[in-house]
């Protein structure tokens, strides 16, 4: 599988595929009761939006508090609760925050508009780049929480498949653990790649970067040797104007990717 080239603002969609299953229905415990009450408060918010009061900002206490507890990734992960024992329902908190991160970046994009053609796609673009100018640090919190949530979830995926002899999988968990491997590597892929991308800041850029490098060596666990390598060529430039401020993350990213060896989940991609 090859890296995603498309344009920055088309991974952004690509951050919102994972791979398909069922949910359970979710139990309750601290700090995940917290994350189920605080998102479902923030969508409701989310969908009472208007063109004229837009999304819910962090600027609002309120809305802070919500992503103080939405967006800890490793306050829920750290110490999880049963039910985050479960790859089902880890998969539903990842997708919960995935929608809420979509609801920004797609804001306004299915407005009518008396437009057609050339002309309604550039609005749609202009739509999309006035939401990340408005919604950034909304959407870089939940872009970190997803590496963070990626991150628990490749842990458990590594431990159901270590559990017996690779010989032993079965045809279908091979290409379950592959198809894991391939959304979460795209997923990776598009948030590394936006420390060369000029709209987002140096804050919104270093908030996602350190989730990323945080989870850097089990992302890179889950790839292809050859993947691993054209994600590496991919950051070639990225020291060009380069803030210090993420070349730590950077660097971390770099040598988790340089690593050749290909053990654990590697072996169904």
């Amino acid at each position: 599988m090859s890296l995603p080239n498309s344009t920055p603002l088309r991974r952004l969609g690509r951050l919102f595929c994972l791979t398909a299953v069922l949910v359970a229905p979710a139990a309750r415990g601290d700090n995940y009761s917290d994350f189920q009450q605080a998102s479902a408060r923030l969508q409701a918010m989310q969908a009472k939006a208007t063109p004229h009061s837009g999304l819910p900002r962090l600027g609002d206490p309120e809305v802070a508090q919500l992503f103080a507890q939405i967006a800890d990734g490793p306050r829920l992960f750290q110490a999880p609760v049963a039910a985050l024992q479960d790859v089902n329902q880890s998969v539903a908190v990842c997708e919960q925050a995935m929608r809420l991160g979509k609801t920004y970046s797609a804001f306004g994009l299915a407005w009518p508009l008396p437009l057609s053609g050339a002309e309604l796609q550039q609005a749609r673009r202009d739509q999309m780049m006035q939401n990340l100018a408005n919604y950034g640090d909304e959407m870089s919190a939940l872009f970190a929480f997803s590496m963070h949530c990626h991150g628990h979830l490749i842990g458990l995926m590594a431990r159901e498949f270590s559990a017996g002899p690779a010989d032993a999988v079965s045809g279908p968990e091979r290409l379950r653990a592959r198809a894991f491997s391939k959304n979460a590597a795209v997923a990776y892929a598009g948030v590394v790649q936006f420390v060369q991308v000029p709209f987002w800041s140096v804050t919104q850029k270093k908030v996602m970067l350190a989730a990323a490098a945080q989870h850097a060596t089990a992302n890179a666990g889950l790839m292809a040797p050859p993947q691993r390598e054209r994600l590496l060529a991919s950051l070639a430039d990225a020291d060009k104007d380069l803030d210090p401020a993420l070349a730590p993350a950077l660097a971390t990213i770099r040598a988790a990717l340089a690593v050749t060896t290909c053990t654990g989940l590697c072996q169904y991609y």
